[in-house]
């Protein structure tokens, strides 16, 4: 049991510390750390994401690993209801990642709407990818100035997070500067 809680800490740690473009890494270290145990750690998230004290956490690192199949065996139904559920529990990166859902259309049918709509209740919990999703989502759709007013705030603030996004802080600074340029060009 110690060593299943070892492991535990150390994806809690991986997926929480990790940074997008460690995304690969971090997968590959997962993948060698609990290929022996995936059972006792799905039995163990399981557990963690029922009542009478639910986790927010281990439910949306459960519907992770359904989403990624690298860990777990692949299934986007219980993948949704996971991540779904910690979405209703408040937890930013399930709401982030609800968003993605619907953006993608991978595990949602795709709605560009519905995806802002869950990339800005993020935002607003101050999940920094998020302002990033947000901004780019309004520059890539916008039908107004207002949407591009909207898209520059969320992207001033992604390009102010340089310690927690790094490579995405600097893909949102040239798409700052895309969104003013268009904003100044609009008619």
């Amino acid at each position: 049991m110690k060593n299943i809680l070892f492991r535990l800490l150390v994806l809690f740690a991986l997926i929480f510390s990790c940074s997008a473009e460690n995304k690969f890494i971090n997968n590959y270290v997962a993948r060698l750390i609990y290929a022996a145990e995936t059972e006792a750690l799905e039995d163990y998230l399981l557990k963690s994401t029922s009542y009478p004290h639910p986790n927010a956490t281990a439910s949306y690192i459960l519907g992770s690993l359904y989403l990624d199949g690298s860990i777990l065996k692949k299934d986007l139904q219980k993948a949704d209801i996971f991540i779904t559920k910690a979405a209703n529990m408040g937890l930013p990166e399930a709401i982030n990642s609800i968003g993605d859902g619907y953006y993608s259309g991978d595990i949602r049918k795709k709605n560009i709407r519905k995806a802002l709509e869950y990339y800005e209740k993020a935002a607003a919990l101050g999940f920094k990818p998020s302002q990033f999703n947000a901004g780019i989502v309004l520059l890539r759709n916008a039908k107004n100035k207002n949407d591009l007013k909207r898209a520059i705030l969320y992207l001033d603030k992604a390009s102010k997070n340089s310690k927690d996004l790094k490579e995405i802080t600097k893909a949102a600074v040239r798409y700052k500067i895309d969104a003013q340029k268009r904003l100044k060009n609009y008619k």
